[in-house]
């Protein structure tokens, strides 16, 4: 029999690796469709990133290795490919998934590979192999491209509409040897109910403007009771618009029930419909209750119009924005947005003011700032696009956030970023970093929070105001906050490098976002960090109140090591800062209370901080205390 690979491999994320869900897809359709099944043997899936030469070992005289494509593990695949044509010359090398550019460069560049596949795999690789086994002509294969006397060949693109029949890898058993194999490795899943997404954005080629097709809702139960029995902790739900339609909820408590039930899974972290907001809501607020979810999505991407129409996005209305982040603070759900930092049509003021437009909006739990990244197959990577919108892509290492720090890898991976475009130039690029940095860190994560509120409610300063202050007031200094953000500066106008995380080794084996980095420092050194700070507060109190609101500022903070603390404030600090980031207000006043801290929450050490509250607990707010965790007893 002809011996078929696959290879997925995945960076392990504190021990933990996920399942090759793509891999076993495949496997799992071809293994009940294949009409020449007597071919051909399944030999297993290559799903971790070990030494090359323990997975060359694992590859026995192979007829066919497929390799899965993104963009943490490509450099990897094309090394491993390469030495498996050198041992074994015979064997097909075919490459397929999301970092496989559809206009098939990859065989112009990559001699080693014979055949590229796009798009869904399960019945191209079907097709694929039951004509191999026929010696038929590969141009019969749809969704393919292959070289022939000397030149590629694509077939036509065949999109399927129909996935009712899709066997499960999970309720098929693909996975049983994996799981049997590799005691003690904890295990990650994907749980996908549909595919198709009726967007465009621009930057995306994950399925736009694809018709949403289902699977089978009884499908879709038993892999969540297959999840539950195997104990697999994290889900992530592969669906790009989840909550968009009313069986979402009947998921959402069939994943309740299950933990309910067994423990598992634990978290289920989807990517939530931004236009079906009493639905999503409701699917939150279910998750909430069981402790299965971080918090509902609000992935603005940007707020500038230009940027919207270059992108082909539209986003909520600021005002609907701002009404349901009250709905979901006033029952103490948590929520974060999300933006993208280099699209084009973006400039640095409008990014640093659509920042603070979130916060005034009622953001103040999680935003998150990521890089705009080029993918082979989206709209932005066309050549036309890129020349009209100035946009200069850059080739980076790739970062390996929240992982163990990586020394001498054997393979590098790289990321293709937006460095500059024709309305943000190199140095406003830099700049907005910068910023970003200075209010995630400072302002998301709590450290001066409460000082940017109370200007604010105040009108004595915008946040826009106070955090431009605040970050030229850094960058001029010559303490410990200017050396951080210098040393920021520097790695991002050095941007080649990609040298873009953050690293102590007293913060344990990991690697950290910039702003992770500099709250985790301030968190370990808070007294420092504040008396380095304080001639600039000093700018906008004086020096009675400034006290008072230090001390309920640090108070506010969770750190390392509390277990119950109490307090005596003079101004009624907890039920104002509450009504404010709620949606509503109160006056502050001048009354006298004690306040106490107990909290089930206790991280032992910074080691412990550093994981729990601000990797694992970000979106959910953890590095601040919450109001039922703050109770006046007097």
């Amino acid at each position: 029999m002809k011996k078929i690979y696959f290879v997925q491999v995945g960076f392990e994320f504190d021990g933990s690796v996920y399942l090759p869900y793509a891999s076993g897809t495949m496997i799992a359709y071809c293994k009940k469709f294949l009409r020449f099944k007597s071919e051909y043997e399944f030999a297993g899936i290559v799903f971790s990133r070990e030494k090359l030469e323990t997975a060359l070992g694992k590859i026995k005289d192979p007829y066919l290795v497929a390799f899965s494509c993104s963009v943490w593990n490509m450099e990897y695949n094309k090394t491993l490919a390469t030495l498996l044509k050198e041992k074994y010359p015979g064997v097909i090398i075919n490459f397929g998934g999301h970092s496989v550019d559809e206009k098939g460069t990859l065989l112009d560049s990559e001699e080693y590979i014979d055949l590229l596949m796009f798009g869904e795999g399960e019945r191209v690789m079907c097709s694929l192999l039951d004509c191999l086994a026929q010696g038929g002509d590969l141009s019969s294969v749809s969704n393919i491209a292959f070289r022939k006397d000397g030149k590629t060949v694509a077939t036509k693109r065949e999109y399927y509409s129909d996935i009712s029949e899709y066997p499960s890898p999970y309720t098929t058993g693909v996975f049983d040897e994996i799981i049997a194999a590799n005691e003690g490795t904890e295990f990650l899943g994907v749980l996908e109910t549909n595919r198709g997404c009726p967007y465009n954005c621009a930057y995306c080629d994950w399925c736009a403007g694809r018709k949403v097709r289902h699977f089978p809702i009884e499908k879709v139960y038993a892999e969540i009771e297959w999840l539950s029995k195997n104990k697999i902790a994290y889900c992530f739900c592969a669906d790009s618009n989840f909550g968009m339609f009313p069986r979402d909820v009947d998921i959402a408590e069939k994943l309740i029930e299950t933990k309910k039930a067994t423990g598992y899974p634990q978290v289920f972290r989807p990517c939530y419909e931004k236009n079906s907001a009493d639905r999503v809501y409701h699917i939150c607020s279910a998750l909430n209750s069981v402790g299965m979810d971080k918090g509902a999505t609000f992935a603005y991407q940007t707020l500038s119009p230009e940027a919207l129409k270059n992108i082909g996005r539209k986003n909520l209305t600021m005002e609907h924005f701002s009404s349901l982040l009250k709905k979901y603070n006033e029952t103490g759900i948590p929520t974060y947005s999300e933006l993208i930092l280099g699209l084009p049509g973006e400039t640095k003021e409008s990014f640093c003011r659509g920042i603070c437009r979130l916060i005034e909006s009622g953001q103040h739990n999680s935003i998150s700032v990521y890089h705009c990244e080029m993918l082979p197959n989206s709209d932005m990577a066309h050549p036309d696009y890129i020349e009209k919108h100035g946009i200069e892509v850059i080739k980076v290492k790739f970062n390996h956030i929240h992982s163990a720090i990586k020394r001498n890898e054997e393979v590098q991976e790289y990321s293709y970023l937006v460095r500059s475009t024709a309305t943000l130039p190199r140095e406003d690029w830099v700049y907005s970093n910068l910023f970003s940095i200075c209010v995630q860190c400072f302002h998301s994560l709590g450290v001066l929070r409460l000082f940017a509120i109370y200007l604010y409610g105040t009108g004595r300063a915008s946040y826009y105001d106070f955090y431009t202050s605040l970050l030229e007031y850094i960058l001029n200094g010559s303490g410990r906050l200017n050396a951080l953000w210098s040393n920021f500066r520097t790695k991002y106008e050095s941007s080649l490098e990609g040298d873009w995380n953050y690293y102590n080794e007293k913060f344990g084996n990991v690697t950290w976002f910039f702003e992770e980095g500099a709250f985790i420092e301030i968190i370990d050194n808070l007294d420092s960090f504040y008396n380095e700070l304080m001639p600039f507060l000093k700018r906008y109190f004086d020096d009675g109140f400034i006290a008072d609101l230090l001390s309920y500022q640090r108070f506010f903070l969770r750190k390392p090591g509390e277990e119950t603390v109490r307090a005596r404030f003079d101004y009624n600090f907890r039920d104002y800062f509450s009504s404010f980031m709620k949606g509503d207000r109160i006056p502050l006043e001048k009354r006298s209370g004690e306040y106490e801290i107990n909290s089930s929450f206790v991280c032992e050490d910074i080691k412990d901080y550093a994981k729990r509250a601000v990797w694992f607990g970000r979106r959910r707010g953890m590095t601040v205390y919450h109001d039922g965790e703050i109770k006046k007893t007097e």
